[in-house]
């Protein structure tokens, strides 16, 4: 079934939506953007001053014990301080308090390492600043401010618009720290008799296996209501898993030969996790690996199948791309496509499937998807689950279209590449720009 969409608009300020969708906020287009460990940060065009911004469980500032929480004590902030005034709050929904001043900063502290390397303004002694506060529940924003004096109203007229455009999460997902806690209490809940433990590299041991949480946070700050399903339904298939005999875990061909699919996955995560798995190295720090379906998981073909079967890895991948056709053939695939007046320029598939950024290899999906977007045309595959095919034509937002598979990737479960491909009767190739 293909629905079409009305046009899009994009706005003029780009859209920001901070780690674990605790915030998001709006800033200009044309500012600087610098996203690194959680801590962003932002610089006018032709103008020597950062804005920072980071979201913290609670409060990982100094704070005196008295007031309303937010109060900050300088003293342990800085080395040096004056002038400092206190500002007007914020006028948004949540609480807030504002400074300004200058000060001589800690260069040993904590909190101020990654600016201080990252910021021309920092070679002086003494700095001009404003620092906002702002909290919703447990968690706290903190926003600071250097600039030269002459920069100050302009900037601050700017700045100002960016912090009444921050909404802060009124219901926020735990740090993955509580996240590993609430899935060991929840799996000695659920399977009292196995026994359980948290274990360095965001893992939990589960009897005699290992369980890699990244992939279930990334599910949990998506959907964070249906993160016990998951949790519990992963756990029983590794006791289901640990309790097969040599037939299920080595199978004749015959006997599963129409359930193999392809399956891409981070080059990263390949040589990581599953390093004695069927697989090819492919475009855009992306590998093609080989799984058995199963009703409600999958597991990867091990090189030691093929010697069995007696088969190339070549014909294990005809095989598989074939079962990957009759896969979408047999399960109803809804694709959205959003058009403009001369007709679709996009297609999204709007149901999650493991099997979606698969798609790209399939030769019948190419001479499907042509029919709408011309012979050919650019993909996204952020994640596992997520396919984007986009017109050539579209060279306007090829630009946002690259932004937003960039933050997908970033956030989204089972991530795949933040590059864009190119799609044609000849194969799939990297993305490398508008001519």
């Amino acid at each position: 079934m293909v629905i079409f969409l009305s046009d899009f608009h994009l706005d003029q300020w780009a859209q920001y939506a901070g780690p674990a969708n605790w915030y998001s906020l709006a800033f200009p287009s044309d500012w600087i953007k610098d996203d690194q460990d959680g801590v962003l940060q932002l610089s006018p065009p032709g103008r020597n001053a950062t804005l920072t911004i980071s979201c913290h469980w609670k409060s990982v500032l100094p704070h005196t014990e008295t007031g309303a929480g937010l109060d900050v004590d300088f003293d342990q902030l800085f080395v040096r301080h004056r002038n400092i005034i206190k500002r007007p709050p914020l006028v948004i929904e949540h609480e807030s308090v504002a400074y300004a001043g200058e000060a001589i900063i800690k260069k040993n502290s904590s909190w101020w390492k990654s600016l201080l390397a990252r910021s021309a303004l920092f070679q002086k002694n003494w700095h001009h600043w404003n620092l906002w506060l702002i909290r919703e529940h447990s968690i706290q924003m903190v926003v600071t401010l250097f600039y030269e004096p002459q920069d100050r109203e302009e900037l601050l007229e700017t700045v100002q618009r960016i912090l009444h455009s921050v909404e802060l999460n009124l219901n926020p997902a735990n740090p993955p720290e509580l996240f590993a806690h609430e899935v060991l209490q929840l799996a000695r809940k659920k399977f009292p008799l196995i026994s359980s433990q948290i274990i360095p590299g965001f893992r939990i041991k589960f009897g005699e296996s290992e369980l890699n949480l990244t992939n279930f946070y990334r599910s949990y700050l998506s959907s964070s209501e249906d993160y016990e399903q998951n949790i519990v339904s992963a756990l029983a298939t590794v006791l289901q898993i640990n309790e097969w005999g040599e037939e299920q875990t080595e199978p004749e061909l015959l006997d599963i030969q129409d359930r193999i699919m392809p399956i891409l996955i981070s080059q990263e995560s390949w040589k990581a996790h599953f390093p004695n798995f069927v697989g090819e190295n492919w475009i855009a720090n992306l590998a093609i690996l080989y799984v058995v379906d199963e009703s409600r998981a999958y597991w990867y073909i091990h090189e030691k199948l093929l010697r069995k079967w007696k088969i190339s890895q070549e014909v294990l991948h005809e095989i598989a791309l074939t079962n990957l056709d009759h896969y979408f053939m047999q399960n109803d695939i809804e694709l959205i496509c959003m058009s403009r007046e001369d007709g679709p320029n996009m297609i999204i598939q709007s149901k999650a499937d493991a099997y979606n950024a698969s798609q790209v290899l399939s030769p019948s999906f190419y001479q499907q998807a042509r029919k709408f977007l011309g012979s050919e045309f650019l993909a996204g595959v952020p994640n596992r689950d997520f396919l984007l095919a986009l017109s050539l034509s579209e060279s306007q937002i090829i630009e946002k279209i690259q932004h937003n598979i960039a933050n997908d990737y970033l956030n989204m479960d089972h991530p795949l590449t933040d590059h864009l491909l190119v799609v044609t009767a000849d194969g799939v190739s990297e993305y490398c720009g508008v001519s």
